[in-house]
């Protein structure tokens, strides 16, 4: 008799404390639960619109300029930069003959050689670029030939592979 008592009173005190238990997490009487569910929810509902607004503000600092008028002056600083070195580009590009700034001024007696051995030359160049033996003795074999023709017609080749006047 004594287990049943115990057993019993077991059980009583837990059917008793079940819905105290319940109670404490919100789901007890008056609706309690859903005004935790529904703070929950809103908490995390602000935490995305904050992070939404962030991501925003990131996006917008990327994107938009500055309205610092030290980092105005910066960009058109840069601006002008670039326009000179895009000026100074294309005078490099403009050939003026007699100046040796033209695309024949890299090849060793340019002014000597004609379209069709200028494009010859470029051609063998090319082909012995990847053997440094090759293109030495290429290279020391053209400045001989374009010597012997300077001396032929009278003229001087400087060091640069320019034409200069006999002495």
């Amino acid at each position: 008799m004594r287990t049943l008592l115990k057993f019993s009173v077991l059980l009583v005190a837990a059917a008793v404390l079940l819905p105290i238990d319940g109670f404490a997490q919100g789901r007890g009487q008056g609706g309690g639960g859903d005004h935790a569910h529904a703070r929950d929810r809103a908490q995390v509902e602000r935490g995305q619109s904050d992070h939404d607004r962030d991501r925003m503000r990131d996006r917008d600092r990327i994107h938009q300029p500055a309205m610092d008028p030290a980092h105005d002056a910066m960009q058109t600083q840069e601006r002008k930069q670039g326009q000179q070195q895009k000026q100074v580009r294309e005078q490099k590009q403009i050939h003026v003959p007699g100046t040796g700034n033209g695309p024949d001024a890299d090849i060793y007696g340019h002014e000597m050689m004609t379209v069709q051995e200028r494009n010859r030359y470029r051609e063998q160049l090319r082909l012995v670029e990847s053997n440094p033996e090759e293109k030495t003795r290429f290279l020391a074999q053209h400045r001989e030939q374009m010597q012997t023709r300077a001396k032929a017609q009278g003229v001087v080749i400087g060091d640069g592979g320019e034409r200069e006047e006999a002495e």
